[in-house]
């Protein structure tokens, strides 16, 4: 446990190393303006770090004090998280407003059903309707992500590479945290020093996707398009596509009628 409890120290001074460059980065590209949210919630990872050290350096690890600071905290960057991951599938879907009418929607529904879930089972238990709504919110984001990577690859629709590697150091640390929730629940006490370890070096492990995502790259120099005459264009111009174009224009229809009853 000693030798766990110094790594976890090591591996805490470097995620926050990794996380500051993340930061730095993110001004130095600019990119703060493209991924407002992402920075936000980069920023408040950092933060947290300096104050549940103070926090357990005052009142110890195992305090009332600390684990209340730790919850709090914990539910800020959960805001932000959520927000960080809601920007990455607008980016996606914002030119399809009928989609993305469906998907905030579901967004948020699923974080009301988390809600309640976790309260109905922790059974105002707080500890443990924290720890299931922070596993179950997990849940959800690696289920959006997976389900924007499954749409987005059906229907061809274009996603660059710097929300794409956002979204997978999401979903790699989301399905880690799953497990990582699951596996503190039933066996907290004996497992908790090792989890929380592997739990930094997943996160480590994200935030190293994160900087790629935000690393300079060279500009090609842009010229002049050639463009194909219309009617060719037409004709390789797959059916999936107008099949998502049918979708959008359906769910456009949908949520304008929803409007006007409301």
């Amino acid at each position: 446990m000693a030798e766990i409890a110094s790594l976890e120290r090591a591996a805490w001074a470097l995620m926050t190393l990794l996380n500051g460059c993340l930061v730095l980065l993110l001004l130095y590209r600019r990119n703060h303006r493209n991924f407002f949210f992402f920075f936000v919630y980069a920023l408040t990872n950092l933060l947290q770090a300096p104050v549940l050290f103070e926090s357990y350096r005052i009142w110890g690890f195992n305090s009332s004090v600390s684990f209340k600071i730790f919850w709090a905290t914990q539910a800020l960057v959960a805001a932000a998280r959520t927000l960080a991951v809601a920007e990455i599938c607008w980016r996606i879907l914002a030119n399809y407003r009928g989609i993305w009418a469906l998907g905030w929607r579901l967004f948020l529904g699923m974080a009301a059903v988390v809600l309640v879930h976790a309260w109905v089972i922790g059974g105002h238990n707080w500890p443990v309707v924290a720890l299931n709504a922070d596993r179950s919110l997990w849940l959800a984001i690696g289920v959006a992500i997976l389900t924007l990577f499954l749409f987005t690859q059906h229907f061809e629709v274009p996603f660059e590479p710097a929300p794409r590697f956002l979204a997978i150091g999401f979903f790699l640390y989301s399905c880690f945290q799953v497990l990582n929730d699951t596996v503190a629940e039933r066996w907290l006490k004996p497992y908790a020093a090792l989890w929380d370890f592997l739990g930094t070096l997943a996160f480590l492990a994200s935030l190293l996707v994160w900087i790629w995502a935000m690393r300079p790259t060279e500009q090609p120099v842009a010229s002049a398009p050639e463009l194909l005459p219309e009617h060719l264009y037409r004709s390789l111009s797959p059916a999936i596509n107008s099949r998502l174009k049918a979708l959008n224009e359906q769910l456009g229809h949908f949520w304008h009628a929803e409007g006007k009853k409301t």
